[in-house]
């Protein structure tokens, strides 16, 4: 016999094409991802791999991402777009993967008490990653505001309501979310010195039974004249003894 012959054709359809993106680097403060997936040849795509949620769903290409903590601890994470709808074709895949850069960090440093007539504050703020911070809050006045070592003079207002609180807010944060911290500033009642009504007293007669009082503070000391305090001038009810000079003079200020 003659030879026979039949023929069949085999078409071949290119594979589907799945590009999950680019690598990335996120803030720990700020790690929502948006990712930017793309197909070709498969009717659509599907993403996989970590432990957190996507919006609104997997199946859509662009897609937010939302890592867990547990990602972000790790610093790492590889998420992988598959093709779906594939006809013919088997599954191509693409991963992506994301590096979570650590968040700044603020200290205000710790609370301080402050009495209302030594007042001024020194303030000693600490931000690690930002480069710098600003303070804020109140109604008195910072020396340097965007000085992470800055004082802070209190308004009357502030010294009445007997606290403060100043925030200290990162600055120069990159793609990070700002990091505040807070310190309180509280103010004591100033102590008050009243050393009595003035006196007159005859030259004869000189010797002056003191009545000085204070508040606040856990004591008083006369100083002025050239006399004497009996006992001493540690003591708020001393008796003064004003000297000869002070007898000519007419006149002493005691303090």
């Amino acid at each position: 016999c003659n030879a026979v012959q039949d023929q069949m054709t085999i078409t071949i359809t290119p594979p589907p094409i799945v590009n999950a993106g680019a690598d990335d680097v996120y803030c720990a403060n700020n790690p929502a991802i948006s990712l930017s997936g793309s197909v070709t040849i498969a009717s659509g795509a599907t993403w996989s791999g970590g432990s957190g949620s996507f919006n609104p769903n997997a199946n859509a290409l662009n897609a937010t991402y939302t890592p867990s903590q547990s990602e972000i601890n790790a610093g790492i994470l590889t998420l992988t777009l598959s093709s779906t709808g594939n006809g013919l074709c088997v599954v191509v895949t693409d991963d992506v993967t994301y590096t979570f850069s650590p968040a700044p960090t603020a200290d205000a440093g710790i609370d301080q008490s402050l009495c209302a007539n030594n007042s001024v504050a020194s303030l000693t703020g600490v931000v690690t990653i930002a480069t710098g911070g600003t303070w804020s809050g109140g109604t008195g006045a910072f020396s340097n505001a965007n000085s992470l070592n800055t004082t802070y003079t209190p308004s009357a207002a502030d010294i009445a309501a007997g606290t403060v609180t100043l925030t200290l807010t990162t600055t120069g944060n990159g793609d990070c979310n700002v990091v505040t911290d807070n310190v309180i500033l509280t103010y004591t009642p100033a102590p008050t010195a009243n050393a009595g009504l003035d006196r007159t007293v005859c030259a004869n007669s000189a010797d002056v039974s003191l009545n000085g009082s204070v508040s606040i503070a856990t004591g008083g000391i006369w100083s002025g004249g050239s006399g004497t305090f009996a006992p001493d001038a540690n003591t708020l009810n001393a008796v003064y003894t004003p000297s000869a000079d002070d007898i000519t003079n007419g006149t002493v200020t005691l303090t």
